[in-house]
C-alpha cells in the first residue's frame, strides 16, 4: 500500500510539475542572448534589405518552434528529476536525469549562440553593431 501511495504521489508530482512549468518559463535558465526578436522588431531601424527581410521571415517560421520544442524537453527533464529527488530514487537515476537536464541546457545555450552567428552572417557589420545596441536598450 505504501508503494502504491508513493507511486501515485510521484505520478501526480510529475504531472503537476510539467503542467506548472509549461506556464512558468522561470524554471529554465534565462537566455544568455536573444537577438532574433530584436532583429524582427527593428527591421526598419536596422535598414534590412529585401533579402535580409526574407531571411528573418524564414528564420521566424522555423527556429522559434525548434527552440520551444527543446525548451519543452528541458522542462520535462527537470520535472522528472524533481520527481526522482522527491521520491528518493537511487542516486544513479538522479545523476542520469541531472545529466539530461545539463545536456538540454547546453543545447539551449548553443542554439542561442548559433542564432547569434546566423545574424552576424546575415547582417552587415554596422547592422550587427546596431543590433547589439538595440538589444542593450531593451
Amino acid at each position: 500500500m505504501k508503494k502504491l501511495l508513493l507511486s501515485a504521489a510521484v505520478v501526480l508530482a510529475c504531472a503537476t510539475a510539467v503542467s506548472a512549468q509549461q506556464n512558468r518559463r522561470s524554471e529554465l535558465s534565462l537566455p544568455i542572448v536573444a537577438f532574433t526578436p530584436v532583429v524582427a522588431k527593428n527591421a526598419n531601424a536596422l535598414g534590412l534589405n529585401d533579402a535580409q527581410r526574407a531571411d528573418v521571415k524564414a528564420w521566424l517560421e522555423t527556429m522559434p518552434a525548434q527552440r520551444k520544442a527543446l525548451e519543452a524537453q528541458a522542462t520535462e527533464a527537470r520535472a522528472k528529476l524533481r520527481a526522482a529527488i522527491i521520491s528518493g530514487a537511487p542516486v544513479e537515476e538522479r545523476q542520469a536525469l541531472a545529466e539530461e537536464v545539463g545536456a538540454n541546457e547546453t543545447r539551449l545555450v548553443m542554439m542561442r549562440s548559433n542564432c547569434t552567428d546566423h545574424w552576424r552572417s546575415v547582417l552587415t557589420a554596422d547592422q550587427f553593431e546596431m543590433l547589439l545596441n538595440l538589444a542593450k536598450a531593451q
